[in-house]
């Protein structure tokens, strides 16, 4: 019985964790000599195609009309 209990809170204790760092991490801003990778690391490594941000897809779409 006592594990069971156990097993719950040590459950929750992550599920916690795991939200409290994500938010930390969001409101973390992204360090000025690293300003100019962001944007190009945001569409290389991106599979989705239909992706707006995508500047493959924007290239494709001009060269198609």
């Amino acid at each position: 019985m006592w594990s069971l209990i156990l097993g719950i809170i040590v459950i929750i204790f992550l599920i916690i964790l795991f939200f409290v760092t994500f938010v930390i991490n969001k409101k973390t801003p992204v360090p000025p000599e690293c300003k100019d990778l962001v944007d190009s690391v945001k569409c290389e490594n991106c599979t989705e195609i239909s992706c707006a941000l995508n500047k493959i897809h924007e290239e494709v779409k001009k060269e198609g009309k």
